[in-house]
């Protein structure tokens, strides 16, 4: 940034309004006309400096520099020029982007979708999909069944998903672990709770809708904490159907119950 005020004032010979993000930067411009300069360890930023110092001595128009907090959401002009100016630099920054199979791989490492996803996702070939998964350390020996009559799948992510409750012992008192699933990306999002109540329902739903998005359906046991008039206000007021199955039934519930083995395998691998 100290070469970018450099660049301003030896192309700039009208008065000039600047407007950096960087609290170093703009203290250091506005004292640097009155400075005497020492050495410093970086002969880099000395000789920077020191050509700034020069040109500053000889600059005879007036300039003015102020400091703006970054990414900040105030309306006004300024903020937009500073939201402008980051748009591009990170244009510079970021390069191309990745093609789509290396798009494919990094969405991967994190969201650890099925093969069916990245195929629609991102335009793959089925062999291309399946190498992809094939070359994730954290699927291996993972596989995915499908499910049919009772356990319908989405055909495209945030349309049904299944959520249920898994116990896991060894946290404690945060041994309840809701679980809740893409049926058709098989994205998993999972929190510990201390309980099984419709606060922790809610409470859940809200942090996996922040991560994943928000889904058209969800599809439950018919519990008490999915019964309840807080869930049903919940989910009415974000536009959500909710179907719901039979308590403690394996096979209604089978996708969230495959992902409940998965996650138990994935955190003993910890």
């Amino acid at each position: 940034e100290l070469r970018a005020m450099l660049m301003v004032f030896q192309y700039f010979s009208e008065p000039i309004n600047i407007v950096t993000d960087s609290a170093y930067v703009a203290g250091s411009i506005s004292h640097l006309d009155k400075a005497a300069l020492g050495q410093v360890n970086s002969e880099n930023l000395f000789g920077i400096l020191k050509l700034l110092w020069v040109t500053i001595q000889h600059c005879r128009q007036p300039y003015y520099i102020m400091h703006i907090r970054s990414h900040a959401n105030l309306p006004g002009f300024i903020v937009e020029g500073s939201a402008r100016a980051n748009a591009a630099v990170a244009a510079v920054v970021m390069g191309p982007a990745p093609n789509l199979y290396q798009q494919a791989i990094e969405s991967h490492k994190f969201f650890h979708q099925g093969s069916r996803a990245l195929k629609r996702q991102f335009h793959l070939s089925h062999a291309m999909a399946r190498a992809v998964i094939a070359a994730c350390p954290d699927c291996q020996g993972e596989h995915v069944p499908q499910y049919r009559g009772v356990n319908p799948r989405g055909l495209q992510a945030l349309q049904i998903w299944q959520t249920d409750v898994t116990h896991v012992s060894e946290f404690g008192r945060l041994k309840y672990v809701r679980v809740s699933i893409d049926t058709s990306s098989s994205v998993i999002v999972a929190a510990a709770h201390m309980g099984e109540t419709a606060k922790d329902a809610i409470r859940h739903w809200q942090r996996a809708f922040s991560v994943a998005g928000v889904p058209h359906s969800i599809k439950t046991d018919n519990g008490p904490a999915y019964v309840s008039r807080k869930v049903a206000t919940l989910l009415q007021q974000w536009c959500i159907t909710h179907v719901t199955g039979i308590l403690n039934s394996p096979t209604g519930q089978g996708i969230v119950e495959h992902a409940h083995r998965t996650l138990k395998q994935v955190l003993e691998r910890q």
